[in-house]
């Protein structure tokens, strides 16, 4: 069929503002046979969006390549071929503006919209998701681009074969865009049948590039667990030592103040383990610490009797940056339920000073206005944006590259997740 079957992942629904953040590719040739794959995520630059629904963190896009990277290549995927999507003028909006901010307008057109293409089966039909139900098609990762342009192509296939070529004309678009990429409308092709509108759009293919660098999701949660993953490999490292030190605090103060933003970078994880050499510390000692300062997040989570979602994910999240599992985190709650209460050496700053003015940015696990009127509460000042007088960001995710938090690390400022502003608030 010379197509190219495209789905994207993106941070919303305004493709003037909003950004690509994955994108899947399924070549099929003329009989409806695989021919190539590609996918990857892409860095938006900013925020990542809806984690709930597609399930990209921010940490998944941090090293991935940008849309300007892949641009060149992803159009010479595209080129000479039909581009098929499931809603199609979605995915194409999108397409063409990050094309237009890349600098390398890509002709779209003609596109072929499985949606649209279902209706011919049932009108009521419309997601994705309704498609694969009726034509019994396996989707185990859907809102993963890869895993949903595959199950788009094999849409494609088994409508083709069930209701002929002549409703694949029905279905096909012919999309027009400005030169930034704004979409200006879509109408019905002229052609009179398939195989003439595929042959003229053949005719303009171009060759294959040299591939450009991708990171696809396994190889971007391959990454977070390898990073994840180097303070526990450092600490394995210690030797074993046979006489405790008479106390960790510094070491717990340290470790308390690194982890405030739940990151460990290269540099934090060696100076962690370069302090535990000069207090005289062993592996099992440093373990013994990291399971202490789970316990005492653990004490902080159940003041309220109660475990959020967003308590046990952040106490996962702590889990295994200090080389720890989900079980040593449920052995740290069921210490605390019975009666335990840990605390750990906290740093003075560790809460907010009254009338510190403070900025929400990313997807929140309660509506922003919770938080707002918790830290009005407290006593803070919420504001809309960052300046040079701001004093904390919270965000929906450490990681997020959202303008917001990017702006407040190169200014110096506070970052921190949302279980840190809870647990914050009960401290100051």
């Amino acid at each position: 069929m010379s197509v190219a079957v495209v789905d994207l992942e993106t941070t919303g629904v305004l493709p003037s503002t909003d950004r690509v953040i994955e994108v899947g590719v399924v070549l099929l040739d003329d009989h409806g046979s695989v021919e190539h794959e590609f996918a990857t995520l892409v860095d938006p630059g900013r925020d990542v969006g809806p984690t709930s629904i597609h399930g990209i963190r921010a940490s998944d896009v941090v090293g991935a390549p940008s849309f300007d990277d892949i641009a060149p290549y992803l159009s010479a995927l595209l080129s000479g071929r039909v581009v098929v999507a499931h809603n199609a003028l979605f995915d194409l909006r999108f397409l063409s503006r990050e094309f237009g901010r890349a600098g390398l307008p890509v002709a779209l057109t003609p596109a072929l919209c499985t949606m649209r293409l279902a209706g011919h089966l049932d009108r009521s039909i419309r997601s994705l998701a309704a498609v694969c139900d009726a034509l019994s098609i396996e989707n185990d990762q859907a809102h993963a681009a890869l895993s949903d342009a595959r199950a788009t192509a094999t849409a494609l296939t088994r409508l083709r074969e069930t209701l002929g070529e002549l409703a694949l004309l029905d279905a096909a678009l012919a999309v027009d865009f400005d030169i930034d990429g704004s979409y200006l409308g879509s109408r019905s092709v002229a052609e009179l049948d398939w195989a003439t509108l595929v042959a003229g759009v053949a005719a303009s293919r171009r060759p294959f590039v040299n591939p450009c660098r991708s990171m696809p999701r396994d190889a971007a949660a391959a990454r977070v667990r390898q990073r994840d993953g180097y303070l526990a490999t450092l600490v394995s490292a210690l030797p074993e030592l046979s006489g405790a030190p008479l106390t960790m605090a510094p070491y717990l103060g340290v470790l308390d103040q690194v982890l405030e933003d739940r990151l460990v970078t290269v540099d934090e994880a060696d100076q962690l383990v370069a302090l535990a050499g000069e207090l005289g510390c062993g592996s099992e000692h440093v373990k013994a610490a990291h399971r202490l300062y789970l316990d005492a997040l653990a004490t902080v989570a159940l003041a309220d009797d109660v475990v959020t979602d967003a308590e046990r994910s952040d106490l996962d999240r702590v889990a295994t940056l200090l080389g720890l599992r989900a079980s040593d985190v449920d052995v740290a709650l069921t210490m605390v339920r019975s009666g335990a209460r840990v605390a750990i050496p906290r740093r003075p700053a560790a809460g907010f000073a009254a009338g510190s003015k403070i900025v929400f940015t990313g997807e929140m696990s309660r509506p922003r206005s919770a938080f707002e009127d918790a830290a009005r509460q407290a006593g803070l000042v919420p504001v809309a944006s960052v300046s040079g007088k701001t004093d904390v960001v919270v965000c929906a995710d450490p990681e997020s590259q959202s303008g917001k938090a990017r702006k407040a690390r190169a200014l110096g400022i506070r970052v921190i997740g949302e279980a840190v502003f809870w647990e914050s608030l009960a401290v100051s």
